[in-house]
């Protein structure tokens, strides 16, 4: 399960989902097991590549869980440097380009720089949700 802060109804909301949606791994004997896994209820299909089952490296899984906390992982925020250019991704000014200027109270609000044609630099306050780098 993945920890994740969403924007829901104009609001910052912290949600627990899949991190891998609609996938299930499985530990079974390839040889022996694969079409009863495949032809299962609710199984669309095994990830294959070349027409190949793909086999997950243990270590790999280890490592998920090993990042977990009672099953739930929480990636780090991410965070953004004065000058960085950045992207406006929700809110009035989507799909802009900016800069970062600094974080507010916390990392919860960033203010961000636009330029505006024909006036100069203009400093706008958003949720940091709204911004992609």
């Amino acid at each position: 399960m993945l920890r994740s802060r969403t924007r829901c109804f104009g609001r910052v909301m912290v949600t627990v989902k899949p991190l891998f949606p609609c996938y299930l791994f499985a530990r079974f004997n390839l040889k022996e097991r694969y079409f009863d896994v495949k032809y299962a209820a609710g199984v669309h299909s095994v990830v294959s590549i070349g027409g190949e089952p793909v086999v997950v490296p243990l270590a790999i899984v280890e490592e998920i869980r090993r990042r977990g906390v009672d099953g739930v992982v929480e990636l780090p925020q991410r965070r953004l440097d004065p000058g960085q250019k950045i992207r406006v991704i929700d809110g009035p000014f989507r799909d802009i380009e900016a800069i970062f200027d600094r974080y507010l109270s916390g990392s919860e609000r960033v203010a961000i720089l636009l330029d505006v044609i024909g006036a100069s630099t203009i400093r706008v306050v958003l949720p940091s949700s709204c911004l992609a780098q």
